[in-house]
């Protein structure tokens, strides 16, 4: 089993995250950009040379920044790595109490459990090698 697809996908993270649902400004957008007819030139939507206009999103910057904080996103993927554990821990439990008989399962989940806490020891390294990296550079 490839270690990698243990982790929670792009898509998890983002059902997961209510900061990340599109907004009301992105769909009129979307609109805008589908609806051809509203855009400035000819009425069709067409210019002179045949090439077709789209309309201006005029909302502010603000309005459509709508993503997490990083350390919401980091706090999110170490509980992803705590419950891997606490899953894991509990396979083993189950296996040496004789509850489960499935050796497979355990080894699997013990295996997910590790890649995915050597990740974030990993990214938390780079995290800190960024850092330092930052306080000496000269301003």
């Amino acid at each position: 089993m490839n270690e990698i697809s243990a982790l929670p996908s792009l898509n998890d993270l983002l059902t997961q995250n209510p900061n990340l649902r599109p907004n009301s400004q992105a769909d009129r957008f979307a609109q805008n950009f589908e609806n051809k007819s509203n855009s400035i030139g000819s009425p069709n939507g067409m210019l002179a040379n045949g090439a077709s206009t789209i309309a201006l999103d005029r909302t502010s910057p603000v309005d459509r920044v709508t993503a997490p904080g990083f350390a919401q996103m980091f706090e999110k993927f170490i509980q992803g790595v705590d419950h891997k554990k606490k899953v894991s821990a509990k396979e083993t439990q189950d296996l040496i109490l004789g509850r489960s008989d499935n050796i497979q399962e355990a080894v699997v989940k013990s295996q997910e459990a590790g890649v995915a806490f050597n990740l974030m020891i990993e990214v938390r390294n780079k995290l800190v090698d960024s850092y330092k990296e930052l306080m000496r550079m000269q301003v």
